[in-house]
């Protein structure tokens, strides 16, 4: 440990370089790894996850040359729900910012925002309180909220007494009706970790809505189902709604796959 002291102490320059080099070698491997083990070796951390699909519409090739997947409008959605029968249950989802105050300084919160069923889909139950129930992503009643554990945990400092008082967020009064427990998580996409959830409140319009594509699609294939059972069935239901919507939806189809 001395001689090789010395001899580090002697070529400064070269001693710096080789940590440098060994900083990032080590650091991107451990980095590699981590993606690896969350992505690969380790398994959704959600009931059988091998059925859980995430479903999207396939826009026309010759709008969108090179695009095989796109996002869900509502009014399709809600026709996707009510006719396909290879789902256990189907949610779609939509996700901003809102901004919360109260005590301690305002926050940035990554909110989503649910329609009926989501939490019921993951089979997820909270660590507090409850989850949505059914009606209440209609318009008019979207002022309750889920809590993230962590969002819990630091910003109401794990207070159990939240159940049912009131927070602040846009200036709006929100009632928490639950609190998911620590580890849960949904992968809306890479780095955006959800710390609310509240009711998706589609008005009447809105839920007639074909043309505009902004929502992704959580859905759990029935037991004995397959992947490519599904798909078949979405393609008839998409080729039906060409038929009956042909200014919107001609040329789009539907496909799922799957979340893993």
């Amino acid at each position: 440990m001395k001689y090789g002291a010395r001899v580090l102490l002697k070529s400064p320059g070269f001693a710096t370089v080789a940590v440098l080099v060994l900083t990032l070698g080590i650091g991107a491997n451990t980095a590699i790894f981590g993606v690896v083990n969350a992505v690969l070796l380790q398994p959704l951390a959600f009931d059988q996850p091998q059925r859980l699909v995430l479903l999207y519409h396939s826009p026309p090739p010759a709008s969108f040359p090179g695009m095989t997947l796109f996002a869900v409008s509502p009014a399709n959605f809600l026709d996707w729900r009510a006719k396909a029968h290879s789902f256990d249950g189907m949610s779609a989802y939509g996700f901003g910012q809102y901004t919360l105050t109260g005590k301690g300084r305002p926050e940035v919160i990554r909110m989503v925002a649910v329609t009926d069923g989501f939490f019921s889909v993951l089979h997820a139950q909270p660590m507090l309180g409850r989850v949505f129930v059914e009606g209440e992503d209609q318009a008019g009643r979207d002022d309750e909220v889920i809590l993230s554990y962590n969002t819990w945990r630091n910003r109401l400092g794990t207070n159990p007494a939240i159940m049912g008082s009131d927070i602040q967020l846009n200036d709006q009064a929100f009632t928490v009706v639950g609190v998911m427990p620590r580890g849960f998580d949904y992968p809306i996409y890479p780095g955006y970790q959800p710390q609310m959830w509240k009711p998706q409140n589609w008005t009447g319009e809105e839920r007639t809505i074909r043309d505009n594509h902004n929502y992704g699609v959580i859905a759990r294939l029935k037991p004995g189902v397959t992947l490519e059972q599904a798909k078949a069935e979405l393609a008839t239901i998409s080729d039906q709604l060409a038929q009956q919507y042909p200014r919107d939806n001609k040329g789009w189809g539907a496909t799922a796959v799957p979340l893993l």
